[in-house]
């Protein structure tokens, strides 16, 4: 496939589990924001350690330029939702975190619909654990959002996965 981005090349290649040259990306969107939605597009790649990479960046930016990201928050989401890949939901709901301060009330709304439906259809230990730490955030302020999470992280604390139970038993402890 040809390349989908100017930051293909640049995200690809490497031992997947580093951050190749995603400091590099962060440093030239943040520079030239015209170049995040060129940094989002790079999410139609066929590989998935150049996806994972692209969301890291996405994190990166959204510390150090929150407005910027909060900005193309739609368009990340509509890439993530076409992505059947754990890295990508997981950062997501990461990004909804770190945003949560700039996020309209239609907005936050949205980002707990999709998180609600993420931590209770993916079987990711990271993606529910990641959701389930956002989630369990919000709802110490969200008092219809506690309600419903109760019962989630009560079967949660049942799961065979000690880091999903343990972080359960945390937030109901918190909630309760």
């Amino acid at each position: 496939m040809a390349e989908v981005s100017i930051y293909e090349g640049l995200l690809s290649g490497g031992h997947p589990n580093s951050l190749g040259n995603t400091v590099e990306v962060v440093a030239a969107v943040g520079d030239n924001p015209d170049l995040l939605a060129e940094l989002i597009a790079t999410y139609a790649s066929d590989d998935p350690v150049v996806r994972l990479r692209v969301s890291s960046a996405l994190k990166r930016v959204a510390a150090d330029h929150p407005v910027m990201v909060h900005e193309a928050l739609g368009s990340i989401m509509a890439w993530v939702r076409d992505i059947d890949q754990p890295s990508a939901w997981w950062s997501l709901s990461q990004l909804f975190h770190e945003l949560k301060d700039l996020l309209s009330a239609a907005e936050r709304t949205d980002a707990v619909e999709l998180m609600k439906s993420v931590l209770t259809s993916h079987d990711d230990w990271i993606v529910i654990n990641q959701t389930m730490g956002t989630l369990g955030e919000w709802a110490r302020t969200d008092e219809a959002l506690r309600q419903w999470l109760l019962p989630v992280l009560e079967g949660f604390t049942h799961e065979a996965r000690v880091s999903i139970s343990k972080r359960a038993q945390r937030y109901l402890a918190q909630l309760a």
